[in-house]
């Protein structure tokens, strides 16, 4: 199975090499072009952009994205935001940060 990695901090990048090693995590993309080569040493195929990561790989594709949940939750609640859901980005930013060891966030009163 293929699988496309995105992100390479402390966590992600020992998990993108040894899914490299193991024939599986071959298609990788980071905002650091620095961390895109040094997995291209190990036999990665570093992708310059999203788009050109998704095109990298088959279908269906699988992506496992190693981002800091801030990250996550700030991209999320762009986009929900965007579309008219805020009740559904305030409950899901609340849940992400309670997991994250943080607090439930209250709505604030209209």
């Amino acid at each position: 199975m293929q699988v496309g990695m995105i992100g390479f901090g402390r966590v992600g990048a020992n998990m993108v090499g040894r899914l490299v090693r193991g024939g599986h995590g071959d298609r990788v993309h980071d905002v650091s072009a620095d961390a895109v080569r040094a997995l291209a040493r190990e036999g990665a195929s570093g992708a310059t952009s999203i788009e050109d990561f998704i095109a990298r790989l088959a279908t269906p594709r699988v992506v496992w994205l190693t981002v800091p949940a801030n990250v996550l939750a700030a991209a999320l609640f762009g986009r929900f935001g965007s579309r008219g859901g805020a009740e559904f980005q305030d409950r899901l930013l609340s849940v992400m940060r309670f997991e994250v060891g943080g607090r439930v966030e209250k709505a604030a009163d209209k």
